[in-house]
């Protein structure tokens, strides 16, 4: 029954063309994710394809490798001269693989070759290498970090990597193409897809219209140094390979730094993350204003997390620093760094109005992306996450507040760990119009399990217009199911934990589709949600519920909420009574909590009246602590009769401690 449903599940999320066998997102039509993407895809799947491939059929079972691929289905390749072929749809010079090899006993990864043809005549080789893949995790204990090295008390994670190559000429709209092993040797090739693109027309030097312009023309020269030397000038590095021995600091405002574009210019940086004198000397690092970064592929020689499997020791971002006030990061590709880009204030230098936009963030071993520590203003649009090993799109508020981001118009799949989208704490911060796409844990996470500054209190952490498939994991041994831990994750998963109140976050126009396990998991330990919000969400297939209460407390509303196809008998379980969640569709009814009370509270005729208590959850006890009411205001003035005469204490959600009343007849 599973291997139906995720049948059908990927039959909905892809239609098939017959005459090209390129597939389409339904969410493309309405706007949501990167649903202008320059690239095509091409699934390595049944009834997708032709060819004499094998194909591995659907499953969550974390041992097996196609739980990890688009789907959870690919095609293997295990003889010299097995393929796959397609129909193209549109003429494409540039190529994309997903794929995994097996790994090697000492961790550095195997290599193999299959020959692309296209309407039969050979065009060229593409190479094959696990080298940035695989990574392995304890099954029991404290140290959850992957590394690189493979051991039998470790479960692997990231089987699947990918490779890029600009093709010498056009693979012709309505040709096939196929890919072929060549190698004749015992390793098993796992195709997840193949992606096609027109690469568009390289920039040249002549095209960069600003006259404070220089290029780089010399490949000898330390290209860090260059940059440093003419820090405030825009600085072309055209097409070619150009390997980078260190950290590139951008020290003066104005700089720009640019390619000829991601298919054509390539920063690859060389230093080990197996030494300790080299380990984090990788990635472009700035506090400064109006920089650009556009045109680049960087990728590393890196391979793994953190340098000697120890979190002190991080091997280096693709992007780091605040990029300080106006900058922006265009058309770039980011691959197999310790994270696609970590953009912080930790220096003191403010981070305001960053754009990030068409970039591809794909392959990394932690975050895709991070708006950590005080970033203000940022954008994040159209861009691509995929294969990260920590939240693709995330926001964190740890020394300060993170301030009115917005995750837009993107589209994140196959994150091998965490979750798609997270924020940890912030104001006003959002994520709309977003596709998320094979999360293994979570596909959307809100919650207070790191320090920090909290969640704050004025406007709303929104969410709207986003779609999850087969989001969410089951609980069970780590390795197999569940998430690194073995914990279950609900495809949003809600959880006000360690540190502080999770208030103010609203969910809008949200749909969930064949959920592993449920929907929207709801979890409170040593904290209260508060103020939580949900309209217009639809849950459409669930291996368990569309929303699991786990010892929830705190408050909401909700609004227009559908179930379809739940695996549970009920929609929901039961709800705890520590957990106020009432129907509201009014949004004039919903404004955050405040965590300054005014609550006024007085007496009269045996009756207790509240004033400024909209929206505020009220309990009141008795002398001897008995709880005798407890509601959720509607309204800023309520009147609560039948008290017999005695000392009551009244206690909202922002005064635990109570305000003391005498009531009288």
């Amino acid at each position: 029954m599973r291997n139906f449903l995720y049948l059908l599940s990927a039959l909905f999320i892809s239609n098939l063309n017959l005459s090209a066998q390129s597939i389409a997102f339904p969410d493309d039509d309405i706007e949501r994710g990167y649903y202008d993407r320059p690239y095509k895809r091409y699934e390595a799947e049944p009834d997708r394809c032709a060819g004499n491939a094998s194909f591995l059929s659907p499953t969550v079972l974390q041992t097996e490798l196609q739980s990890e691929a688009s789907n959870q289905m690919a095609a293997q390749l295990t003889e010299k001269g097995s393929y796959i072929q397609w129909t193209n749809d549109e003429a494409a010079d540039g190529l994309t693989i997903r794929f995994s090899l097996p790994d090697s006993e000492d961790g550095k990864g195997t290599k193999g070759t299959l020959a692309l043809y296209v309407n039969d005549e050979y065009v060229q080789d593409i190479t094959l290498d696990s080298y940035w893949a695989w990574q392995y995790t304890l099954k029991y204990g404290n140290n959850k970090y992957p590394d690189n090295t493979p051991a039998s008390n470790k479960f692997p994670r990231m089987r699947f990597d990918e490779s890029h190559y600009k093709l010498a000429k056009k693979i012709p709209a309505g040709s096939t193409f196929k890919i072929v092993k060549t190698t004749d040797n015992s390793s098993v090739y796992t195709i997840d897809f193949i992606e096609l693109e027109p690469i568009p027309a390289a920039i040249t030097f002549d095209d960069i219209t600003d006259d404070n312009k220089i290029i780089f023309d010399d490949p000898t020269k330390n290209l860090g140094a260059f940059i440093q030397v003419n820090g405030g000038k825009t600085i072309f590095i055209p097409e070619g390979r150009y390997e980078v021995d260190r950290k590139i600091n951008i020290t003066s405002d104005n700089t720009k730094i640019i390619g000829a574009g991601m298919w054509y210019t390539e920063l690859y940086f060389t230093a080990s993350s197996d030494d300790r004198s080299t380990y984090n000397k990788r990635g472009i690092e700035t506090d400064n204003s109006n920089i650009v970064i556009e045109g680049l592929y960087i990728n590393t020689i890196n391979n793994k997390r953190y340098y000697d499997n120890n979190a002190n020791y991080q091997v280096g971002k693709g992007f780091m620093g605040s990029f300080g006030a106006n900058s922006i990061i265009r058309n770039v590709w980011v691959e197999h760094f310790e994270c696609g880009g970590w953009i912080a204030n930790y220096n003191g230098k403010n981070s305001d109005n960053l754009l990030i936009q068409h970039s591809r963030f794909r392959n990394n071993y932690a975050d895709g992306l991070n708006l950590c520590s005080g970033i203000k203003n940022a954008i994040v649009e159209k861009c691509s996450f995929r294969n990260n090993g920590d939240d693709d799109m995330a926001s964190w508020s740890s020394s300060e507040l993170c301030i009115n981001n917005i995750y837009r118009y993107n589209t994140a799949e196959n994150n091998w760990r965490a979750s798609s989208l997270g924020f940890f704490g912030g104001q006003q911060n959002k994520a709309s119009h977003c596709v998320i796409i094979d999360p293994m844990e979570a596909g959307l996470r809100v919650n207070c399990d790191f320090a920090g500054k909290g969640f704050g209190t004025e406007g709303y952490n929104e969410f709207n217009d986003i779609s999850i498939y087969r989001g969410g994991v089951n609980n069970g041994t780590p390795g197999v199911e569940g998430d690194f831990w073995g914990n279950r994750q609900g495809a949003i998963h809600i959880a006000s934990s360690a540190y502080y109140d999770l208030q103010n976050i609203k969910f809008e126009n949200i749909n969930l589709y064949d959920s592993k396990n449920d929907a929207i998991h709801i979890a409170s330990s040593n904290h209260k949600i508060k103020n939580l919000q949900m309209k217009n969400i639809h849950i459409n297939g669930t291996g368990r519920y569309g929303i699991f209460y786990d010892n929830a407390q705190g408050n909401g509303f909700y609004c227009s909420m559908s179930y379809e196809n739940i695996g549970a008998e009920t929609d929901t379980n039961d709800k705890p009574d520590s957990f106020i969640f009432i129907e509201d569709c009014n949004p004039q009814g919903m404004h955050p909590v405040n965590e300054e009370d005014n609550l006024k509270v007085y007496s009269i005729n045996g009756s207790i009246i509240l004033s400024g208590c909209r929206n505020i959850q009220i309990s009141i006890y008795d002398i001897t602590g008995r709880e005798c009411y407890q509601a959720i205001s509607s309204s800023d003035k309520i009147t609560i009769p039948g008290f017999k005469p005695g000392l009551y204490i009244v206690k909202s959600d922002t005064d635990t401690v109570g305000k003391k009343i005498f009531v009288k007849k």
